[in-house]
Parts: structure tokens; C-alpha cells; sequence
């Protein structure tokens, strides 16, 4: 796990007294601007000693994990601050410690039990907890979420409802044990994906159907979720409406009512979305070694007749004479 601040301590810098903590203090403060740029430090003491202080990220494919530790700070987001923010959540997990987190009128705290949060990063919020307080903390983009700002914010309001929360800040924590430092790239790309979906799960989960209008989100929010989700699994073989449908704890027939706006079903557009993607791999020079059967498979497509045939239908030429014009134009 990369260390990003760590003060061990040692005699040295407890003789060294006020000095050293001043710039302990002005170093976490820097970091902690530079990974929350929206907020600002309003508090921030150091311990005496200067041990436990602790600062480390790890990436996981998509998304980071950060760890703090030792630190008794207050950080503030208001209106201005925010203004301009990607749309996102910042997750944390304090299973020690003392803490307090108020945002949208609502008032979390470790007096409450309440282990994980929601903070909406484009809204004003104030945060504090005390030295004795680790945390656990991850960022995700609305986009990665496949959410709408709207859908975010209900959820982080009644995060607490959410059945998966244990499961998410279990999932957490165990992240932070991980040795991410041996796993290959596509298992850590993996495992941010999964976590993705599993923040994701929870926020829907955490909105009473009652107060969703009967589905999970509704009507354009919806229907962008879905195409997001479409368009990160286009290569699995098995996606389906049925799958899409139940990814997201609907019915077939839901799916079929929300998509129906769209000017082609979703089979179909599954399918229009998969022949993009091969058909730009074919142009890509750095994908040569791969044969087109290969690149077919690869988007989904079961055999390469089944794959010629629609490619052509589509685009009125063969996946080979597609390839071929594509080096023509680059020479």
C-alpha cells in the first residue's frame, strides 16, 4: 500500500517539539487538499509524539482506496467550494474512533453506529472525528455509478436503509488487506469493477421503493444506468435483457417500458454497441496480431459467420474488407 504521509515517532521528533508538528501538520493538511480539493481544513491537530500518523492510497483498477490514521482535523465543503465538482460520492468507513459527519441537514456520527457514510461531493458538508479515528476512504464518479446527482443524493440521505451496507464496509476493509502489489492488472481492474457495482447496489437498495416511484431510479436516470452498465459489460457473452434487467432487480417487462423511448430495442442496441467496438478494433493498427474471428469472440459475437453476417447487414461490407480499407487509409 503507497504511504502518502507517515510520522513514526521516533525520539528525534519528539525532541524536536513544536517544530516538527507544525510541519506534520502543514504537510497532512496539503494532502488532505490535494485528494479533497472541494473542501477545506478547518481543524487539523497532530499528537504530541507524532506517532500513528498515517496517510497511504491504493489503486484498485478504477478506483482508490485511502487510508488515514492519527489525525484529529475538522474538513468543510460549502456552495463555493463545490462549485464545478465532477458529480460523485466520497465513501468512508470509521470502524474506530469518534466522528461526526452533518450534510444536507442530516447529522451522522460513531454515537450512532453509523460505520459507513455517504458524502455527496458536490454539496456542502462538514466532517470531524478525532486521532484515534481510521479511516477508510474511496471515491466514486457518478459515471463509474452510472447514477444520476439526483439518484446519488437520495441515497446518501438514507444510506442506513441499505441492506448491503454491512456487506460494503466489510468489502472495504478487506480491500485494505489485500496485497495489491502482487495481483496482475486485470485482477485489480477486476476487483475495482466488482466494487463499483457493489457501491452501487447499495445506493439503489438504500431508497425505499416508495419513494423511487416503484423502480430503483426512474424514468431518463434509469435508462442511463442501464446503458451505462450495458456499455461496461458489452464483451460478456452472456448479456441479455434478461440479465441487464436482473443486474438491476427489475423485471423484463420494466426494462422493455423504460427503454421504450429509445429509437431501437435493447437487443438491438446491445448489438449496435457491440459492432462499434469490433469494428474499431479492426482499425486499430496496435490490434493487428488479433484475428477478426478473435476480436468477434471478443465482443460477444458466438461464430464468425454469425459475426460477418451482421457486420455486413450493418455496415455493407465484410469485417476482412472493413479491415482492409482501414489500412489502406492509414498508408
Amino acid at each position: 500500500m503507497p504511504v502518502l504521509l507517515e510520522f513514526p515517532g521516533d525520539d528525534a521528533e519528539v525532541r524536536a517539539g513544536r517544530t516538527a508538528r507544525t510541519a506534520a501538520r502543514e504537510q497532512a493538511a496539503a494532502l488532505m487538499t490535494a485528494l479533497a480539493p472541494m473542501t477545506r481544513v478547518a481543524r487539523l491537530d497532530v499528537p504530541v509524539e507524532l506517532a500513528g500518523i498515517r496517510v497511504s492510497r491504493t489503486p484498485i483498477g478504477p478506483v482508490s482506496l485511502i487510508q488515514w490514521r492519527g489525525l484529529d482535523y475538522c474538513q468543510t465543503a460549502t456552495a463555493k467550494t463545490t462549485d464545478g465538482v465532477p458529480e460523485g460520492i466520497s465513501l468512508a468507513v470509521r470502524p474506530t474512533g469518534r466522528w461526526s459527519l452533518s450534510q444536507a441537514g442530516i447529522i451522522r456520527s460513531s454515537e450512532t453506529n453509523d460505520f459507513l457514510s455517504v458524502v455527496d461531493v458536490t454539496q456542502a458538508m462538514r466532517v470531524e472525528l478525532d486521532a484515534d479515528t481510521t479511516l477508510w476512504q474511496m471515491f466514486f464518479s457518478a459515471e463509474q455509478l452510472g447514477l444520476s446527482v439526483d439518484d446519488i443524493r437520495a441515497a446518501a440521505k438514507v444510506i442506513e436503509h441499505s441492506p448491503l451496507r454491512q456487506l460494503t464496509a466489510s468489502h472495504v476493509l478487506q480491500l485494505s488487506s489485500a496485497d495489491a502489489e502482487v495481483l496482475p492488472p486485470e485482477a485489480l481492474r477486476g476487483i475495482g469493477r466488482a466494487t463499483i457495482e457493489l457501491v452501487r447496489a447499495m445506493l439503489i437498495s438504500a431508497v425505499h421503493p416508495e419513494e423511487r416511484g416503484g423502480s430503483e431510479v426512474s424514468g431518463d436516470a434509469l435508462r442511463y444506468t442501464l446503458k451505462n452498465y450495458i456499455q461496461r459489460h458489452l464483451r460478456d457473452p452472456g448479456l441479455s435483457p434478461a440479465a441487464v434487467a436482473s443486474a438491476h432487480h427489475i423485471s423484463v417487462r420494466h426494462l422493455y417500458d423504460v427503454w421504450k423511448e429509445e429509437p431501437v430495442t435493447v437487443a438491438r442496441w446491445i448489438g449496435q454497441q457491440r459492432l462499434e467496438g469490433a469494428r474499431d478494433d479492426m482499425a486499430n493498427a496496435r490490434l493487428l496480431h488479433k484475428s477478426i474471428a478473435a476480436i468477434g469472440r471478443e465482443w460477444g459475437f458466438p461464430g464468425p459467420a454469425h459475426f460477418a453476417r451482421r457486420f455486413r447487414e450493418a455496415y455493407g461490407m465484410s469485417p476482412r474488407e472493413w479491415r482492409e480499407a482501414s489500412a489502406a487509409r492509414r498508408r
